[in-house]
Formats: C-alpha cells, sequence, structure tokens
C-alpha cells in the first residue's frame, strides 16, 4: 500500500495548504497505478460493481442492434414483414426498407444523445438513467406489436432514444466514478456489455429460428424487458458521480459520494481533503475554457482538439470494416450459405466479443491507448485487403462463403481487442471534466451518423436482390481503404492518455502538446491557474475541517 507523509505540521496536527492537497493527491494517484489490479479493486470495489451493472443497460443496446441487422435474415420475420422477394423468389424485406429501419434507430440514437448532453450535466447521471429506463420500457411495445414495416420504424425510432442516452450516460459515469488507475477498466467494460449483447442477439435468433409463428420474431424483442427492472434497482441506490456534485458546487454530497464508492474506512479527512481538493482544482482550471459548460464550450481552446480526437475515434470505429459482422447472417446468405449455417457462423463470429473485450481489459493496464488503435485498424485493415482479395479471385459462391466467415471471425477478434472497448476509454478520458458529457455526445452523435451511412451502403454492398450492387466479399477493398487513413491519423494526431489523471490531461492540452509526446511528458498543475484563487475557491471546505490528529507513525493511506 502506497504512503505519503504529511507535508506540514502545526500544533501537533496538519494543516496543509490547498496546493500541497493538490500535490499530495496527485502523488498518491500515481502510487495506485502502480498498484496490483486486486488490491485496485478492492480498495473501490463498490465503484467497479456500481459501474459494471449500471453499464449492463448496454448489452440491451448490443442486443438491439444484433436484431435489427439480422432479422432480415430471419424465417418468421420474413414472413411477418416481407414485402419483396430475393433472386431466389424468396420473400424479404426490401434493401430500400431495411436501410430506413436501421436509419429510424439511429435517428433515435441522436436525439437521446443530444438529450442526455443537456440533462446529464443539470440532473446528474443517477436520475437520467432511471428516466431512460422507465422510457424504454414503454418504447419496447412498439416493436413487441409492429404490424408492418411502418410500425417497425416507428418503434426503433422510439426505442433509439433510451439507448442513445445510456451510450453516451454509462461511459460518463464509468469514467467519472473510477480513479485514474481504474478509469480504463470500466470505461472498457462497457463495450464488454455491447458486445455481449450482439452475441445474445445471435443466440436468441438462432434459438427461434425454428418457431414458425409471430413468436419467433416476438420473444426476442421481449426479452428486453427482463432486463429494466434490476437495472432500475441498482440506478435507484446508486451514488451520483461526485465529478457531477463537484461541478454544482455540492461538495459535502460529493464527499458522501466519494466515500460510497471506495471501501469502509479507505479515506480518512486529510485523504478526502485532498481527494476534493484536486478535484476541484481541476474543475477550476477547466472553467477557464467551458465555463458554461455548452455545447458551445467543447470548441472553445484546447476543447476543440479534445472534441476532434474523440469525434475521429467514433468514426475510426464504425468506418474500419467490423460493421460488415453485424450483417453476417445477410451477407452469408448472399453469398451461398443455407440460414441455418449462415446463423451458426454468425453465432462464432458474435461468441468472441466477450472473450476478445476480456483480453482487452486484461491489458488495458499495460498497453497504451495508441496502441491499441494502430494494432485494432492495422490488423482489420490487413483482414479487409485479403478478404476482398478472395471477392475478386474465388468466383464460386460456395467455396467463398466458409473463408470468408473465418477472416470475419477474426475482424470481430481484432475489433474486440482493440478499437472496441478502447474507444470507449478514449472517450471517457479525452474529454474536458466540464463537458465531458457533451464532448461523448458529439462523438457518439457522429458515430451514429457513420452508423446510418454504413446502414445505407452495407445491405447495397453485400445483398443480392435486384436493387442491391452484390459486391458481397469484395466490399472488403472498400473498408481497407478507410484503415488505411485511419493508422496514418492515429500515428500523428492521436495522444496517449494512459496513467494521466483529468488534471494532468488538462494541462497537456493546455500546453499543446503534441501526440506524440504525451507519455512522458512533465506536468506542472499549477502553471494555469494561480494558488490564491484556488485557495479562496475551496475556503469553505476547509472550514469544515479544522483539525486533523496526527499519531506518531500514521501515514496517510491513499
Amino acid at each position: 500500500m502506497a504512503t505519503v507523509e504529511a507535508s506540514a505540521k502545526t500544533d501537533g496536527g496538519i494543516h496543509s495548504t490547498q496546493q500541497q492537497l493538490v500535490e499530495a493527491a496527485a502523488a498518491s494517484s500515481e502510487a495506485e497505478i502502480k498498484l496490483p489490479r486486486m488490491e485496485l479493486f478492492k480498495r473501490y470495489r463498490p465503484a467497479a460493481i456500481y459501474s459494471a451493472l449500471l453499464s449492463l443497460a448496454l448489452v440491451m443496446e448490443g442486443m438491439d442492434v444484433g436484431l435489427i441487422n439480422n432479422f432480415f435474415a430471419h424465417p418468421s420475420y420474413r414472413r411477418k414483414f416481407g414485402n419483396d422477394y430475393d433472386v431466389k423468389g424468396e420473400l424479404v424485406v426490401s434493401t430500400q426498407w431495411q436501410t430506413i429501419i436501421g436509419a429510424g434507430n439511429n435517428i433515435g440514437s441522436i436525439i437521446g444523445l443530444l438529450l442526455n448532453g443537456w440533462m446529464q450535466s443539470r440532473y446528474g447521471s443517477r436520475r437520467v438513467y432511471l428516466g431512460a429506463m422507465i422510457l424504454m420500457a414503454g418504447t419496447i411495445f412498439v416493436l413487441f406489436f409492429a404490424q408492418n414495416v411502418e410500425m417497425l420504424l416507428v418503434g426503433n425510432i422510439l426505442c433509439g432514444i433510451p439507448f442513445g442516452i445510456y451510450q453516451t450516460l454509462t461511459t460518463a459515469y464509468a469514467a467519472e466514478i473510477a480513479p485514474t488507475a481504474m478509469r480504463g477498466y470500466l470505461t472498457a467494460w462497457v463495450s464488454m456489455c455491447w458486445g455481449a449483447g450482439s452475441f445474445l442477439a445471435a443466440g436468441v435468433l438462432k434459438g427461434t429460428i425454428g418457431i414458425p409463428s409471430d413468436a419467433g420474431w416476438q420473444i426476442p424483442y421481449g426479452l428486453q424487458w427482463m432486463w429494466i427492472p434490476p437495472l432500475f434497482l441498482v440506478a435507484w441506490f446508486a451514488p451520483e458521480s461526485p465529478w457531477y456534485l463537484i461541478r454544482r458546487g455540492k461538495i459535502e454530497e460529493a464527499e458522501k459520494s466519494l466515500r460510497r464508492l471506495a471501501r469502509p474506512g479507505h479515506y480518512t479527512e486529510q485523504t478526502m481533503r485532498e481527494t476534493l481538493a484536486l478535484m476541484t482544482h481541476t474543475n477550476d482550471m477547466e472553467k477557464l475554457e467551458a465555463k458554461s459548460a455548452s455545447y458551445a464550450d467543447c470548441f472553445r481552446g484546447e476543447n476543440k482538439r479534445r472534441t476532434m480526437i474523440i469525434s475521429m475515434a467514433w468514426i475510426i470505429q464504425i468506418f474500419n470494416g467490423q460493421s460488415i459482422t453485424n450483417y453476417a447472417a445477410t451477407m452469408l446468405r448472399a453469398i451461398g450459405m443455407s440460414a441455418d449455417d449462415a446463423f451458426n457462423y454468425t453465432m462464432g463470429i458474435q461468441s468472441v466479443n466477450i472473450f476478445a473485450t476480456a483480453v482487452a481489459i486484461a491489458l488495458m493496464g499495460s498497453v497504451g491507448r495508441r496502441t491499441f488503435y494502430l494494432f485494432g485498424s492495422a490488423s482489420i485493415g490487413v483482414c479487409m485487403l485479403i478478404v476482398g482479395i478472395m471477392g475478386f479471385t474465388i468466383k464460386s459462391a460456395t467455396k467463398v462463403a466458409i473463408p470468408v466467415a473465418v477472416f470475419l471471425i477474426f475482424v470481430q477478434i481484432a475489433f474486440k481487442i482493440s478499437l472496441g472497448p478502447t474507444t470507449y476509454v478514449i472517450a471517457g478520458e479525452m474529454a474536458s471534466s466540464r463537458v465531458r458529457a457533451q464532448t461523448i455526445v458529439i462523438g457518439r452523435a457522429l458515430y451514429v451518423c457513420g452508423q446510418i451511412a454504413v446502414q445505407q451502403l452495407n445491405p447495397r454492398m453485400l445483398n443480392n436482390d435486384p436493387t442491391a450492387w452484390n459486391w458481397g466479399a469484395r466490399t472488403g477493398m472498400f473498408y481497407f481503404g478507410f484503415c488505411l487513413l485511419w493508422v496514418i491519423w492515429i500515428f500523428f494526431f492521436l495522444p496517449e492518455t494512459k496513467d494521466r489523471s483529468f488534471a494532468e490531461i488538462d494541462y497537456l492540452f493546455k500546453k499543446k502538446t503534441p501526440a506524440r509526446k504525451f507519455r512522458g511528458a512533465q506536468v506542472d498543475l499549477f502553471e494555469f491557474l494561480p494558488e490564491d484563487r484556488f485557495e479562496e475557491k475551496l475556503s469553505g471546505f476547509d472550514e469544515r475541517v479544522e483539525h486533523v490528529a496526527v499519531n506518531g507513525d500514521e501515514k496517510r493511506a491513499v
């Protein structure tokens, strides 16, 4: 366990200046980075549990996306909502309506994202989460009782609203309740939940493929309801983000929240003063460029650079070729597989989600964000190149189907070990604390817009009906070009934020530190904020703590 001596003693007790408190808290954060993972999670077990459980809302969203994209290959779904015929004379949902329904869900997500960026900064994560759960419970009814493609469109728009809220709220909450050393683990877990949802969607679709009645497509939708009651209860008892409370000037409530997020007795009066001092100092620094904590502040000063980086991270996550794995059943059927075999391979593709993301989480404490992104983009690019080459060189549909399915599994593994979870980490770390929710919303909204684009492109490239382009495996060449561009951008413009506190990240951006120099740059937390202004800011907090007794051998527990 790391320990530090009190920096100054007066009348037998500790009386530290605010600068000393901040420096002590920063030293504690650095010491915690070196702790064994098990010790770290023991200290902050409540934070890990609350974040992990609330992030399960993304299981619902991942499942919903998996259902939307693969339902179009489901027999009972085709019989109920089919409005066209493919080249084999089988009833299908037309390519046009496939893209419209997918776009509807993303339109709803954009609405939810924008709402969350405004609501989370004003009402806090907990209340917004509870409201979104209530809304989710109602919107599922529209999908469950849909009678035609028009009702499916309306249902997907409505369901997209709470899903848009979860997409950013869970990431921001995970980043804000965790100490620096744990941030990567908890934000990467958000991606694990999304991947688990995709896997569950594939499993449920496989399990209901033999049900000929409407129950074959209603059961997958109805299963979404089972998540709502337990997650609502967790959110009801969860503590509010201490960073939100600091931004609202509620220091006493922030202290209570911090104590609930750590094991009992972890914080002494002195260590609590130090932690709150660092948080308040960080908030005060960020007010220089984001005083009103609005969307406009995301584009002022160095926040512009931070917003651009987060936005690019989300764009890279969608435009790399992994998105075609969400259409695996549709693609494999189009290039010659039976429905059973297509869903079997889809299960295989999605089954690596949990395992691969677990590998990423295990590596998150030792591998940098830049490394993950370079590895992911390069690996997926190579797989896309190979798939594209097979599309041009192997003319037989039956011969190309299985090799393509195998390489899609490799794509999914590479994505889930790298880009998938690391995007959530970058989004949670890179943004300024005062506008974290808004910055993540902007980046995620661009991701959703990109998703709308790929939902327009992918069905046309992958399908073989008369209105599609029928590229099949050759689609890989299209995404290979994007991956090449991303590798170049990552090398020159993506900073390394691993093991950096929010205050240190703020400083490096204010100093306009080049991306490739972030890792080893020196930091002076007091260069941009006069100490007298800082002292005044925390004077109310000092009045509450008058004296801390010191025993002869007492040391501060970090």
